[in-house]
């Protein structure tokens, strides 16, 4: 019986440090957890069309998209990008539809939602380049999609509102374009803003927040182990990259998010560069809204928060 008990301790001890030395074991865990949250109204479902899995013809992986459009839609439509969330390791572009259909039918607008290369099987800068390539695909064929690409707003949620928020930097820097090497497709003209829903952007203070599992999250996409070691965390902090030339922001955060310290230091920082901000950061007596709360629609916060989110994008097309 003890050989036996021994024998136990020892595999656990093994299996122990090899989950926590190894992100790809953390990852292939931490992804049976993602699912989708909420659901469209049938009235938007009746009212909206969307074409799945189509290919941006990314050099990497898992390069594909679904295109929202308003049924009764005739003219050129802007163009809405959104960037799903999911840790950098999980997720998917059908978590953005109850979202992406609202938009489409109430402004006319196509609703372009991607899917980009995962960690760790693609490190960063994978998924930044990833959105430039679909946009740049989406220029290209606009005419054949019916896209008005001197309009184009960007959104994204958790990790995807990290990504959009340093995509907009890059747009309106060209000191980060040159560091980084990455010149965007985007031109600061077209892009009209950006909507960021319970994202992290200030990689020196993200830590702190002790969102569950953020440090496998980030490891697995830099390929470092302590995010404070990264060479290139700086370009990843929207607060760092923020000039005044930064597009318009909507963002939003529930209270009881980990994160909504991060959409507080973002809301300083536009404030101090002058950027036309709009925040919604709800605080409910006898509620608590948690990470990805926009995506319940149905529920009185969540409605407001897509209320706000199709105002901000109505008053820029």
């Amino acid at each position: 019986m003890l050989i036996l008990i021994i024998v136990l301790m020892i595999v656990l001890i093994v299996l122990f440090a090899q989950f926590g030395s190894n992100y790809y074991t953390q990852v292939r865990v931490i992804r049976r957890f993602f699912k989708n949250k909420g659901t469209t109204p049938d009235a938007y479902l009746e009212h909206s069309t969307v074409l799945r899995d189509a290919a941006y013809e990314s050099v990497l992986p898992n390069g594909t998209y679904d295109i929202y459009t308003a049924n009764d839609a005739t003219e050129l439509q802007p163009l809405v990008v959104w960037v799903h969330g999911g840790g950098y390791v999980g997720g998917d572009k059908s978590c953005a539809e109850p979202w992406a259909r609202v938009l489409a039918t109430e402004l006319h607008v196509a609703v372009v939602s991607i899917n980009y290369c995962l960690a760790p099987e693609q490190h960063y800068p994978g998924p930044l380049l990833q959105l430039d390539e679909a946009i740049r695909y989406l220029g290209k064929n606009a005419e054949r999609l019916r896209l008005d690409m001197q309009r184009i707003f960007i959104a994204g949620d958790s990790a995807g509102a990290q990504i959009t928020s340093q995509y907009a930097a890059l747009v309106s820097s060209e000191a980060l374009q040159t560091s980084m090497r990455i010149y965007p497709y985007v031109q600061r003209e077209q892009l009209r803003g950006i909507v960021l829903c319970c994202g992290f952007y200030n990689m020196d203070t993200v830590m702190h927040a002790r969102f569950p599992a953020m440090k496998t999250f980030l490891w697995a996409y830099t390929n470092e182990k302590k995010i404070k070691r990264f060479v290139r965390k700086d370009e990843m902090s929207a607060v760092r990259q923020i000039t005044r030339s930064y597009c318009d922001v909507f963002l939003t955060c529930g209270d009881a998010d980990p994160f909504r310290g991060q959409a507080t230091e973002l809301t300083q920082a536009l404030t101090a560069a002058d950027i036309p901000h709009e925040a919604y950061l709800p605080k409910v007596a006898g509620k608590k809204l948690g990470h990805e709360y926009q995506f319940l629609i149905g529920t009185t916060e969540a409605d407001t928060a897509l209320h706000k989110a199709v105002n901000f994008i109505e008053t820029r097309l």
